[in-house]
């Protein structure tokens, strides 16, 4: 069975909406991870090490900030409200910070800090999307733990990592994933650019109303598969 993870209540509360509205049986587990890395790796390794042992996958969906500059050839520049699906996670702010780059850790005093997503995962995911007419974008995702509030810092993140957009809690999950050999999936919803903040801008219950409908649609149909 899938673990469907979100960091706050108001991410999760309208994916459960709407496995209520489609099922009578729970469709799947569901945990509130907290914000950010530490709460996330602490819930969640919690919660593996008690778990049902049918739980053979996780989802990891909610909002994200885009970067500007997160740009493909021949591709457009990513927009409110697409949906995103991870191809690695990374650990954006986890080094030595300057005032305009952050060096990463040595791996022998760190660990590794980018966590590929599981590939098979990953192509059902886009190809469950595509056929339900969703479009989306693939990507790397970069986790961390103070959010962007400015364009400068944005371009420096999404240079460095090639990065589609942030969030705080994905690598987290991924690194736990990992020790618990649990594929990961992730998917989330753009509730705003990393720009200079301004909140005015920002476009959050959309945001989470569309990945909640992307979450359950792929529940359905992974979990269908299972």
């Amino acid at each position: 069975m899938i673990l469907a993870v979100a960091a706050t209540e108001f991410e999760m509360n309208p994916f459960l909406q709407l496995l209520e509205q489609e099922a009578e049986e729970p469709s799947c587990f569901t945990l509130i991870s907290g914000v950010g890395p530490v709460e996330t790796t602490l819930r969640l390794t919690r919660y593996l090490e008690r778990c049902d042992p049918r739980i053979d996958m996780v989802l990891n969906f909610g909002v994200a900030g885009a970067y500007i500059s997160a740009l493909s050839p021949g591709k457009r520049n990513v927009s409110l409200l697409d949906l995103c699906l991870a191809e690695q996670e990374s650990l954006g702010d986890f080094g030595i910070c300057f005032s305009d780059h952050i060096e990463p850790l040595d791996e022998k005093l760190g660990g590794s800090t980018d966590f590929p997503m599981d590939q098979s995962l990953l192509q059902q995911a886009g190809q469950i999307l595509a056929h339900h007419g969703q479009p989306y974008r693939c990507g790397n995702f970069v986790t961390v733990s103070a959010a962007s509030t400015t364009r400068q810092r944005g371009a420096m993140l999404a240079a460095r990592f090639q990065g589609l957009c942030e969030n705080m809690e994905g690598a987290a999950a991924a690194r736990v994933c990992a020790e618990f050999s649990l594929p990961l999936l992730e998917v989330r919803a753009v509730s705003n650019l990393v720009e200079d903040r301004d909140l005015k801008r920002w476009k959050m219950a959309e945001a989470c109303s569309t990945v909640a409908g992307a979450a359950a649609l792929l529940v359905r149909e992974i979990g269908g598969r299972g």
